[in-house]
């Protein structure tokens, strides 16, 4: 866990910093944190920890339990609600991004379509390249509360990843990456959308099949 530097805003850089622990794997799921050791760690004040600590409860990433607070440990309930709420918020996504399609949306998903085809199976890099082409889509819907939902989500979808299968991903995805494209460049919204929600079903199949497995 990195230090605070004193001249940026000192709770969001806690806030980021826990947050990148958490994501990491350095904080394990149902792990105690404890105020006062996270701001010796990070050289700042428990008022600013504190801070922190409600941004990343009301993100869902740290819990209160039996008085003490906690990293979020998800169930496989947890990973089916968060995922059926990721299917239909993607599916209005990709149909809204279809009606406000620019040159620069189609150039980034193009380049981002290609990057992906280069990557090797086991890269880190595939993941990133994975939540890239869904955050273009997104943030190309134009809609700024939808943009908020999906920030939530991306999140706790990777940290659900992380945490129970290691961050695996099905070998198909980019077949439906390339075709989604596709459809948006042809502007056939209902065929993206009825695309985008098998989509999202493959990809939680997929994490319950290593959950299980």
């Amino acid at each position: 866990m990195g230090k605070i530097i004193k001249s940026e805003s000192l709770h969001l850089q806690a806030y980021n910093l826990i947050k990148e622990s958490i994501m990491e794997g350095n904080l394990k799921p149902d792990e105690r944190v404890v105020e006062a050791k996270i701001a010796s760690k990070l050289g700042t004040s428990r008022g600013t920890v504190r801070e922190a600590i409600r941004m990343l409860t009301q993100d869902g990433l740290l819990i209160y339990n039996d008085g003490f607070v906690k990293v979020y440990e998800p169930t496989v309930e947890d990973v089916v609600d968060i995922f059926e709420c990721r299917e239909s918020l993607e599916v209005l996504a990709v149909r809204l991004a279809i009606k406000n399609l620019t040159e620069e949306v189609k150039e980034s998903l193009a380049n981002n379509v290609q990057e992906t085809k280069k990557v090797k199976p086991d890269s880190p890099e595939l993941g990133q390249l994975d939540q890239q082409f869904h955050t273009i889509i997104t943030e190309a819907s134009n809609n700024g509360q939808l943009i908020k939902l999906l920030e939530v989500i991306k999140v706790k979808t990777h940290y659900m990843r992380k945490s129970m299968v290691g961050g695996s991903f099905y070998p198909s995805f980019i077949e439906d990456h390339e075709q989604i494209f596709e459809l948006m460049l042809s502007g056939n919204e209902e065929e993206a959308g009825n695309l985008m929600s098998v989509h999202i079903k493959k990809a939680l199949e997929g994490v319950l099949m290593h959950i299980k497995s």
